[in-house]
């Protein structure tokens, strides 16, 4: 955990005097905006044009590794939630299973990130916006974990942090193979293969 984790959590963590309708836009934040954006990008994916599917796939990937990779960090280094230590108060019900890095703050900068890097998606105005639109999501969702005392803000950082290299390895990865497939596939055809 960081130095300031425990000053820095119950200053975001909602407590008695928070606003009902504070917690309630939290709860909202941290359980039904991340469907809304998983169902958005099946939506994309089954209605997208063929190349941004591509540019969607590798986004999903990209989610995909990280999660895999927070889930074996989970394992094999388990931390503690906030109640686990007494700290501020807890919003709502949760299994005490370790908690960093939060699998929520990984998947949601995972997308943000996966979206960032997808160059179709970018060159479009609104595929900019939606960009936009989904970092700010992400940093919501982050907010509300720690606000609804389920995450330390070292669990939302390092999740954070986590999602964001994770989908820019990946994306690099889906882009060498796609130049590598191409250079290939210009031997079959009349066009030189370009380095």
């Amino acid at each position: 955990m960081l130095p300031l984790d425990h000053s820095l959590f119950l200053f975001l963590n909602a407590d008695a005097s928070t606003p009902a309708a504070i917690v309630g836009l939290a709860k909202w934040l941290t359980l039904v905006l991340p469907m809304v954006l998983g169902g958005t990008i099946i939506g994309a994916l089954m209605f997208a044009p063929a190349p941004v599917q591509r540019d969607l796939l590798v986004t999903v990937l990209g989610i995909g590794a990280a999660a895999l990779i927070a889930y074996a960090i989970r394992q094999h280094w388990p931390m503690p939630r906030p109640s686990q230590l007494d700290w501020g108060i807890q919003w709502i019900a949760h299994a005490e299973r370790a908690s960093f890095p939060s699998m929520h703050a990984t998947q949601a900068f995972a997308l943000a990130q996966g979206l960032l890097l997808s160059t179709l998606i970018r060159a479009t105005p609104r595929g900019r916006t939606a960009i936009a639109l989904v970092w700010v999501c992400a940093l919501a969702i982050g907010w509300s974990r720690v606000c609804l005392g389920l995450h330390s803000p070292s669990d939302i950082l390092s999740g954070a942090i986590l999602g964001i290299a994770t989908a820019s390895i990946t994306a690099l990865a889906a882009r060498r193979l796609a130049l590598t497939a191409r250079g290939r596939s210009s031997a079959y055809s009349s066009r030189p293969a370009h380095p």
